[in-house]
Order: C-alpha cells, then structure tokens, then sequence
C-alpha cells in the first residue's frame, strides 16, 4: 500500500440517542481542502436507534473519496424543540490514519469503511469512524441552537405555530412509548450525559476463581466497540461479551448494562486514576450471572444488568 493513498471507499451515516429522537435537516462532510464539496449525511426522519448505532446506508458519489477534514450539520431536537447548528474541524490526519491503517490489515475487506455523525440533545455532536471490526470516536462537539422557519426545516406548509407544534408533539409521542413519554416528562433531559459518556478509566474484565477467559468484546456508553482484551483506559461498558468454559461446555455470554448505575459505579471507583476491575461470576443458567466492579480497597455488586439465555 503507498503511503501517499489519500482516497478511501467510504460511506456516511447518521446516529441518535435511544430516548431523545433528533432529525438531521442537513449535513455534510466536507472533503479536505475543499470548500464545499462533501459527502452527505442523509437527512429526514426521527433518529433514535441509540447512541453510536448506524441508521442509513447510502452507496452514492465516486468509489473512492477523499476523507473529510470538516463538517457542517443542522439538526431538530425533539424533545427540545430546539434546532441547532454547527461547522466543525475534524482530525482528519487521526481519520487518515485509521484507514490506512485499515486497508493495510485487509485490502479485500478493509478495517474502517463509514464515518457516523451523531446529535443529541444540548447540542452534543460525535463522530465515529466504523467497519467490520470496531469503532472509534474521533470527534466531540458543541453545536449552537439556532432559529429556522420550521416549515423550511422540515419542508411542510404550515400555517401557523400551532400547526408546527402539533406537528413536533405527534412525531415525539410516535417515536417513543409510553413509559419513555413518561420519563421525559418526570425527568427532563439529562443535558452534559453524551459527554459524561467520554469520561475515560484504566479497567479490564475477569472472572471469577476457577474461570478462564478466553474470548472478550466490548460496546461502551460513547458508542465506540472493540476486542481488545487486557486493563486498558477506555470508557464505560455499555455491553460486554465473553466467552469461556462451565460445566465442561465453552459458552457466550452477552451482559448489557443500566447505563447509569455502571457509571456511578466507575465514577466512584475509578476516580483519582484509580485502577478498575470488572468480575463476572458465570452461571448456568446465564441469567443468573453475578457483576461486581472493585477497586484495591471497595466493591460495588451491580443488580440492574441483563444476562439473557438464547
């Protein structure tokens, strides 16, 4: 592979909060050194498929690109009622480097392959480089709430303010349940927890006396997901699998956590650099799984986790 390869195969695609619906109006990723010329992210509809999770996949444009050193993006909070705006420098040398890096592993199938763009509430604004093999944020940041005519915005012929009310309160009320409606409404929006999600700490998993580990993947609350086994610094699990032997049978366990009581736990934990421990107990049946997160000197049993049999 030449080292001078600036073009890549790549496609783009848009990402939401699970209980916070946004619409992206209209976005782009500009390509380096250009002034306006990008790729788009696609735009329209209710985004909510959860943080860091892809939603569209349009195959438009050349076959090979060049990657993007900026992005423009204007998008609608629902819940908010709120639009916001924002033109950000990417670290296109950091994107650059991962798909290189990519190609270099797997000419035929290469590591990273769609840059995300994902909004949330507040105006948080993230953008991940993903493939088949994990995915990496790359970007945070703050976009500024804005006015637009929504009739504009979302191309409808409104009459009045009441008509675009109405219109926002039935897309919120279709987006989400009942439960979810009720939450929002008793709890508000918890504005500053996409970047609590980045906060980082020197953790790794373990089992339990008597279990080896033999296999570990992770998706973690800022949306990125890896393999990389080991005590590394990276951000809190959102969900771990493993796989090892009980009972004289190698098995899968997949353990999705309650976001938050896992964050308070590390918060508490992993404070003043201190190291973290995840500690799976196995079980037969996996639901009866145990999680304690411990440091050197306090152990935090964790009770809101799933660990479901299939």
């Amino acid at each position: 592979m030449s080292d001078n390869i600036t073009k890549f195969e790549w496609d783009a695609t848009e990402s939401g909060p699970k209980h916070y619906p946004m619409e992206i109006i209209t976005g782009s990723f500009i390509y380096k050194d250009e002034i306006e010329r990008g790729l788009y992210i696609p735009s329209g509809g209710t985004l909510r498929s959860g943080w860091g999770k892809p939603i569209s996949s349009h195959v438009t444009g050349e076959k090979y690109k060049p990657l993007p050193d900026r992005l423009t993006i204007t998008y609608f909070s629902y819940a908010e009622k709120q639009f916001y705006k924002g033109e950000f420098k990417l670290p296109y040398d950091k994107i650059l480097t991962l798909f290189k890096e990519g190609v270099a592993a797997n000419k035929e199938m290469p590591t990273y392959s769609s840059l995300m763009a994902g909004v949330a509430p507040g105006g948080a604004v993230s953008v991940w480089v993903f493939g088949t093999s994990g995915k990496v944020e790359v970007f945070f940041g703050q976009a500024n709430k804005i006015e637009l005519d929504p009739s504009r915005a979302f191309s409808l012929p409104f009459e009045s303010k009441e008509q675009s009310d109405a219109y926002i309160a039935k897309q919120l009320v279709n987006s989400l349940s009942n439960i979810e409606l009720e939450s929002l409404r008793k709890n508000g929006i918890p504005f500053g927890l996409w970047e609590r999600y980045r906060n980082l700490y020197e953790w790794q998993v373990v089992l339990s006396e008597g279990y080896t580990l033999n296999y570990t993947d992770y998706e973690f609350v800022n949306g990125e997901s890896n393999e990389l086994p080991g005590m590394m610094i990276r951000p809190v699990p959102k969900q771990v699998s493993f796989k090892t032997v009980v009972n004289n049978q190698k098995m899968l366990f997949i353990i999705n956590f309650d976001e938050f009581e896992i964050m308070d736990a590390f918060e508490k934990l992993g404070k003043n650099n201190q190291k973290v421990y995840m500690e799976f107990e196995p079980r037969i049946p996996r639901k009866s799984l145990k999680v304690r997160i411990y440091n050197d000197k306090k152990s935090i049993a964790l009770k809101k986790y799933v660990s479901d049999d299939w």
